[in-house]
């Protein structure tokens, strides 16, 4: 009997500490995944709350017709982190995810700011594949009465696409609120991985295109002023890396969500907890990039920002040399031989742009490229 006891006092003892550490290495592993999520909800917030009040304090910025695109992304990733608390609420607590309306209004809200932030994407990349490709032609096809009508289409088609779930789902059946038990595999196979493939084909496509335009445009620019091209960063060099760069984020912050999502909807392969967080983290650090990558690289936007730190007016910075044209320079720049010709979807004309803008004309905004007019 006493035997029996011992026995069942070590066995006892020893659950009680596998329990213990188990427990102690969860609540390690929660307050980690909750302290990166932490950072990423500040940075997401604070880049684009930086954007947005930049655009609207600052006339210069809001006279690009480009950059109300920069606008609508940066209002959808800050849509993002504003639902990112309420999103990941849900593996801190059970409760909410027995509640029919919190269950499917915690998908609504991560579905549609992603999905409006990721066509604001492709339009931008669209519009800077009109400014570089069509330059001569962008002015009288992107007017902000076109880029309200995109921009509205954007956000609606969003919010239709993010609906869908609230009306066809599966969450009678579900055990618990997760995303391949709520929403129904024909929704993640025959709407969002489609449309999230075609998109980014569309951009990989776009962003090539405006390489190989730019290094063309570029090399004519160079051998036009031999004298001042070694001061000047291979074109080619130069597009390659920016496309490297902005697909390179994109992919990298999407492509595992989508193939750990698809993977777990199609049964292919159960992934783990842990790996679904970090993939889904991964994606949302897409809304933190897109500040840097569409804002923070863009001069204009710099200038701004430094001046929104220092709080002033970002309207009270000087005009630099890498500044686009104006309206009126662009007439004077059209009666100069000395610009050369250059060839833009099969039309003539001069060339409208300087070395230095020639150097960063993917990173600043297609309002660059454009030289838009001031409204």
């Amino acid at each position: 009997m006493n035997n029996y006891n011992s026995t069942y006092s070590t066995v006892t003892t020893a659950a009680e500490s596998i329990i213990t550490s188990d427990a102690f290495e969860l609540t390690w592993g929660t307050a980690l995944w909750a302290f990166i999520n932490g950072v990423l909800l500040v940075v997401i917030l604070g880049g684009n709350a930086f954007t947005i009040i930049a655009v609207r304090t600052c006339r210069r910025l809001r006279s690009f017709i480009s950059n109300l695109f920069i606008m609508s992304l940066a209002v959808s990733d800050f849509i993002v982190g504003l639902t990112l608390p309420y999103h990941l609420s849900f593996y801190l607590t059970t409760t909410m995810g027995n509640k029919y309306v919190l269950c499917l209004t915690r998908f609504f809200l991560i579905i549609f700011a992603c999905c409006v932030s990721i066509l604001t994407l492709i339009t931008i990349s669209v519009d800077r594949y009109i400014a570089i490709v069509y330059a001569l032609h962008y002015r009288r096809c992107m007017t902000r009465k076109v880029a309200a009508f995109v921009i509205t289409f954007n956000w609606s088609v969003g919010a239709t696409v993010a609906a869908i779930p609230m009306f066809w789902n599966n969450w009678h059946t579900a055990y618990q609120c997760e995303f391949d038990e709520v929403l129904p595999p024909w929704y993640m196979a025959g709407i969002i991985t489609p449309s999230f493939t075609i998109i980014w084909l569309l951009m990989l496509l776009m962003y090539w295109r405006i390489m190989k335009e730019a290094s063309k445009q570029a090399n004519q620019l160079r051998n036009i002023r031999r004298k001042r091209s070694s001061n000047l960063l291979h074109p080619d060099w130069k597009s390659v890396q920016v496309v490297i760069f902005i697909m390179g984020c994109f992919s990298l912050c999407w492509l595992p969500y989508f193939i750990v999502a698809c993977a777990q909807i199609f049964e292919v392969y159960k992934s783990t907890p842990l790996l679904y967080k970090a993939a889904f983290t991964l994606a949302m650090t897409n809304s933190a990039l897109n500040p840097i990558i569409y804002s923070w690289k863009n001069s204009n936007f710099r200038r701004a920002f430094v001046q929104l730190i220092r709080c002033k007016s970002p309207n009270c910075y000087q005009k630099t040399s890498t500044d686009v044209y104006k309206k009126e320079s662009i007439s004077s720049a059209a009666a100069e031989t000395t610009q050369g010709v250059f060839t833009t979807g099969g039309t003539s004309g001069k060339l409208p742009y300087t070395d230095v803008q020639l150097q960063t004309i993917f990173t600043v905004s297609s309002s660059s490229t454009d030289t838009a007019t001031v409204y």
